[in-house]
């Protein structure tokens, strides 16, 4: 029961003050979120010291309602509710004053009840109810301010794109069920042990469970929900975007890894959609000038590098960087939220710079955020990002390709960490005359953020902790055999990672600096800008077709029903008219017999 508290404790935060907040004073709302998000946590945490817990409800055979607090899952909600409670706090002070402050947190409490459902589930059925949970609760929170027309389309762009995605995951746990008659992940566990049932089928069936994991996190094709998604409230964005909704598709691939590990074929696929989304992300955040949207498509970016992981066989590499990420993208997201409160709403970094005398400690929060971003060595960035280039060497899906393909990545990643941080902070002032600092309660997060970006990295590492990370996750994961490098060739990779991050940002500062960039790059920024026109392609292919198809329904719709009521009309009219000539007027009735007697003798003679 404990472990259905955890749940139930954010949900109870949404019943309260969805019913009760508008009678609430600020910042009571924000207290009680903030409060009941921490308790999950220490309630979590409790759990895990006493060896994990389980709880069931049996409602259908094979369908159970069950949860598992498991070493995997335990990970995921000490990630989920430590990072979202700083968001949480950070919220209090960030939406100040805002007509709908009970409202948000409400909205923000159901969010964090379904990922946590989404994550403790031990069955794919009750995994969707959390996975559909956490896609309502992000079109409420992306849409929060609904009054603006394209705030609302963003949220319905951002919903509609998933449901591609959910309709994957549905038809996967039909498979499933068809082969193995159940959907409880355990027992899937324990049945794929054995011998394949239907190799093709089942590959099929994990196609599909990956293309719901595309659709959450913001994979290549439908990555291009995520970034409109940052119409909502900054801390909107550090929440959904940067610690819980969007790695859930990374936590389904990790929590299905005994499925994935024994198709070759689908894990490869996963490693190309990996690298093709990574490197996407990249060059398309070159090209943004919205503050928020470059850490938008920063994270489909960082999103492919733990598809990549995943998809080679190292998925506790995933997770790791699912952990790191977590802070150094979270410290991002809520440094932007706090430059766009020291600014009055200004979100347009060419309207910024010069804010490092300005912004005492925001300063340093950007800082550390982009460079544990751009892979500075012995950041948490650096670990986790060279552990996933090692492990397209090492895992048996990986190749040299992945690792060069990923190699490039990383520069380019560090490159536009430092073009965000430069036309942020550095050169002349382009903006807002008197920007001023953040109050406590909005800079206190980012400072624990801030340090869980520099020593997040170490807590994997096998020798400052009696166990890393590694031993930790390996009991819920698949068996994956792995080759070890030569030591030397390893520290030889690791240092080559480390030069390529600080060229990319010694380049980055140089590069940006400039007041005049040449015109290759301004050519290549404005197809940057456009996200390489995959929306205008996509209004060309999709929608724009869909729609004219639509109105041709509606109005041959409104065609044959005006036919139809038409017709109808016209025999109504026929038959008054008929009517009046039976009104029993003698009259009448001789005509009429006059007529038929005419009519009558005409056809006689013709």
């Amino acid at each position: 029961m404990a472990l259905l508290l955890t749940i139930l404790l954010p949900l109870l935060g949404f019943a309260l003050l969805g019913l009760f907040g508008r009678w609430m004073r600020e910042p009571l709302p924000g207290v009680i979120a903030s409060g009941l998000v921490l308790a999950s946590f220490l309630l979590g945490a409790a759990l895990l010291l006493q060896g994990g817990a389980r709880y069931e409800v049996g409602w259908l055979p094979g369908l159970p309602f069950s949860l598992l607090l498991d070493n995997l899952s335990g990970f995921m909600l000490l990630v989920v509710t430590g990072v979202g409670f700083l968001i949480h706090v950070y919220a209090i002070g960030y939406m100040h004053g805002d007509p709908g402050y009970s409202r948000f947190f409400a909205y923000f409490n159901l969010f964090i009840a379904m990922m946590l459902l989404l994550v403790l589930a031990d069955s794919y059925p009750v995994m969707f109810i959390g996975w559909e949970g956490v896609g309502l609760a992000s079109f409420l929170l992306i849409g929060f301010w609904y009054q603006n027309a394209q705030y609302a389309d963003s949220a319905r762009k951002a919903f509609i794109v998933n449901r591609i995605g959910d309709l994957g995951f549905l038809l996967g746990m039909a498979i499933l069920w068809t082969l193995y008659g159940t959907l409880s992940i355990s027992e899937l566990r324990e049945a794929l042990e054995g011998p394949l049932r239907n190799p093709s089928l089942l590959a099929l069936a994990a196609l599909l469970l990956f293309l719901g994991a595309i659709g959450k996190s913001a994979q290549v094709p439908l990555m291009v929900w995520l970034p409109d998604a940052m119409a909502g409230p900054t801390p909107v964005s550090a929440l959904i975007h940067a610690a819980t909704m969007v790695t859930a598709g990374v936590y389904l691939l990790a929590r299905s890894s005994f499925l994935f590990a024994n198709l070759p074929e689908v894990s490869y696929a996963i490693a190309v959609v990996g690298l093709l989304t990574a490197a996407y992300g990249a060059l398309a955040a070159f090209g943004q000038n919205d503050i928020k949207r470059i850490v938008a498509y920063s994270t489909i970016s960082q999103l492919g590098y733990m598809f990549l992981a995943a998809g080679v066989g190292a998925y506790w590499v995933a997770l790791f960087h699912v952990y790191t990420h977590a802070f150094f993208k979270a410290l991002l997201f809520l440094a932007s939220g706090s430059v766009i409160h020291a600014l009055g709403g200004e979100q347009d970094v060419r309207r910024m710079g010069g804010l490092w005398k300005h912004l005492p400690y925001t300063r340093w929060h950007g800082l550390i955020g982009a460079l544990a971003l751009g892979g500075l060595p012995f950041l948490s960035g650096f670990f986790s990002k060279d552990a996933i280039l090692a492990a397209t060497l090492t895992h048996p899906f990986g190749g040299v390709g992945f690792y060069l393909g990923a190699l490039l990545v990383a520069f380019l990643t560090a490159l536009y960490a430092m073009r965000w941080f430069v036309l942020v902070f550095l050169g002349e002032e382009r903006g807002h005359p008197h920007p001023h600092e953040a109050p406590p309660v909005m800079v206190w997060p980012n400072h624990l953020l801030a340090l869980g970006a520099v020593v997040a990295g170490y807590l994997a590492l096998p020798h400052p902790l009696p166990n890393g990370l590694y031993p930790f996750l390996k009991p819920a994961l698949a068996e994956v055999a792995y080759e070890h490098l030569p030591l030397a060739l390893e520290w030889a990779l690791i240092a080559l990672a480390g030069l390529v991050a600080l060229l990319g940002l010694y380049l980055g500062y140089r590069f940006f600096s400039r007041k005049i960039l040449p015109g290759w790059y301004l050519s290549f920024e404005a197809w940057s800008r456009e996200g390489f026109y995959a929306d205008r392609l996509y209004n060309a292919l999709l929608v724009n077709p869909l729609k004219a198809l639509a109105e041709a329904l509606l109005h041959g719709d409104g065609g044959l029903l005006r036919g139809y009521f038409g017709l109808g009309g016209a025999v109504g009219r026929l038959g008054q008219g008929l009517a009046r000539l039976q009104a029993g007027y003698l009259r009448v009735y001789a005509l009429l017999f006059v007529l038929g007697v005419l009519i009558l003798l005409g056809v006689m003679r013709w």
